[in-house]
């Protein structure tokens, strides 16, 4: 019994987190080093998850012995309970049982009591922070003895722990991870975060739509023909490629090399620029006032010539602010 704390339970009817206990403490030597009373959540305090031998009150627990056939293990559970059947007038399911090994007569020591309390009792000493170890019927301590466990010279103090006891593992109280804070706070912020990404899946649907019916809206009024609108950015390329081809796709693409090719044929038109238009593959150009240098009829043929230079054809119209730029033909 090294570093164990033997306690006597008083009647489990009676027992309680204030209830007086009369213990015995073992030191790492299997001496009893220290011994006396306290409440249970005191001696909580005094010997924090401590090994605990919590030995029940004789009006608590029943102990007997019965003799079983040799058997296999796997069915000796079995045995000794079908021998303590006839023994008990309550159902066997709403005990607590605990039985030792086989003698070399047959016999086996045995004990029981009712299940709920033994439970409620062990739930208790856990909750005070005590590792119970086993619970013990004093009658396995001391056979010729059935008082309680009280005088502090009582040598079931002092006797050899037993190899069994009534503590059966389905009975055992669930013990509090110390992981279950940090859990439960990772589960909520996993559902805000969760809860998070719902609003802002919700927020992207929301303007995707928004997009989606701008676009359509934006098709129809370009392509009012259309009968139905299903994909927008299709189907506004396929207008745009049905126009070109109505109108011609070197016009339509011809049209901004022409316009950088008269920037550099007509220097002097730099921002003076009134009127342009496009129309047959030919830019016209209406300047505002181009300046002296628009009335410098003469350089005409210079500028015809560099135009050339330039892959374009160039023709002054009635007045002398307009300009027709057209492609050479080659």
């Amino acid at each position: 019994m090294k570093n164990t704390l033997r306690i006597a339970l008083p009647p489990l009817e009676e027992f309680g987190a204030d209830s007086p206990l009369a213990y015995a403490w073992f030191d790492r030597r299997g001496r009893c080093a220290r011994q006396g009373e306290l409440a249970l959540r005191a001696m909580g305090h005094a010997w924090p998850q401590a090994a605990c031998e919590a030995v029940l009150h004789p009006a608590d627990v029943i102990a007997a012995t019965v003799q079983i056939p040799a058997v296999a293990r796997a069915h000796f559970g079995a045995a000794v309970r079908g021998a303590l059947e006839p023994l008990v007038l309550s159902d066997l399911d709403a005990l607590a049982v605990g039985h030792g090994p086989r003698a070399a007569d047959g016999a086996v020591a045995l004990a029981w009591s009712p299940k709920e309390p033994v439970r409620r009792a062990w739930g208790l000493l856990s909750e005070q922070g005590l590792r119970v170890r086993a619970l013990i019927a004093p009658q396995i301590l001391a056979p010729a003895s059935d008082a309680p466990l009280r005088d502090p010279a009582d040598p079931r103090w002092q006797a050899p722990s037993p190899s069994w006891s009534l503590a059966m593992p389905q009975l055992a109280p669930l013990r509090a991870s110390r992981w279950r804070p940090a859990l439960r706070w990772a589960a909520l912020a996993a559902v805000v975060w969760i809860t998070g990404l719902n609003v802002y899946a919700s927020q992207l649907r929301a303007e995707a739509d928004a997009l989606r019916n701008g676009m359509r809206d934006q098709v129809l009024a370009a392509f009012p023909d259309l009968p139905v609108v299903l994909d927008p950015a299709r189907q506004a390329q396929q207008g745009l490629d049905a126009l070109q081809a109505n109108r011609g796709a070197a016009s339509a693409g011809d049209f901004l090399p022409l316009a950088r090719a008269a920037a550099q044929a007509l220097p002097f038109a730099a921002d003076k620029v009134a009127r342009l238009t496009y129309a047959d593959q030919a830019l016209t150009l209406q300047l505002a006032d181009a300046g002296p240098q628009s009335q410098r009829v003469a350089e005409t043929p210079a500028l015809i010539q560099q135009a050339a230079a330039l892959g374009l054809k160039l023709e002054r119209g009635d007045s002398d602010n307009t300009w027709r730029i057209v492609r050479s033909q080659p």
